[in-house]
């Protein structure tokens, strides 16, 4: 592993931090909301300010975050194209993607990828910084790129901002996706539930790219 993080039953944290679980899904199954999905809000909503009508490129739609995302730029009304592996095509078109790109060519233009550049192109993916730097091009006058791994450029031109997205706890954005998991609007996508145990195994699944979806630890 090269980023830091723990596992364990029990962690404490701030009261003022946190809301309450959802209703509506197995608690276990709710520890899969608050990072990935106050990430992708917080990118898309705090960050991109984005709007009905907008484009939006997310590149890992397959992922936690991506999955989150795709969902809730759905919702605010943007046209979404998910990039992510075709086992994950047939879900993200259900959680509101107009188009999903199997694989995307960093050095290809925004013509190639959607006839047009994007609003919004949200990385998600662990790219080289060249290969960061070149989503600029996808990205229309004006518009947004950010980046979850690697930082994007800070002054690529043409208007363009960038940031990297560093999660926040906001107690009140986790009650909103709570709500709309609770009314059935938005879906945590949960993969599969492992015990605590197998936790090395898991990581080594995941460096492997071989998880198809959120994985939930388990206490033993």
């Amino acid at each position: 592993m090269d980023t830091s993080g723990a596992a364990a039953d029990y962690v404490l944290a701030p009261a003022n931090a946190l809301a309450v679980a959802p209703r509506t899904v197995e608690l276990a199954d709710a520890a899969a909301l608050p990072v990935g999905g106050l990430t992708a809000w917080q990118a898309l909503f705090d960050h991109a300010e984005l709007r009905a009508g907008q484009t939006v490129l997310i590149n890992g739609a397959g992922g936690a975050v991506g999955g989150f995302a795709v969902q809730l730029a759905h919702q605010q009304g943007a046209h979404v194209t998910a990039v992510a592996s075709e086992r994950h095509a047939e879900r993200l078109r259900a959680d509101g993607a107009d188009k999903v790109v199997g694989h995307l060519d960093h050095q290809a233009s925004a013509l190639t990828v959607a006839g047009q550049p994007f609003d919004v192109v949200l990385n998600l993916v662990r790219t080289s910084e060249a290969d960061t730097a070149a989503l600029a091009e996808l990205v229309r006058d004006g518009g947004v790129l950010l980046s979850t791994t690697t930082a994007p450029p800070e002054n690529p031109g043409r208007d363009i901002r960038t940031a990297s997205v560093f999660l926040l706890s906001k107690a009140d954005q986790l009650a909103e996706l709570v709500t709309r998991v609770d009314r059935g609007e938005l879906r945590i996508n949960v993969a599969a539930r492992r015990p605590l145990t197998e936790l090395a195994a898991i990581h080594d699944a995941a460096v492997a790219g071989d998880l198809a979806g959120k994985t939930v630890l388990t206490p033993a």
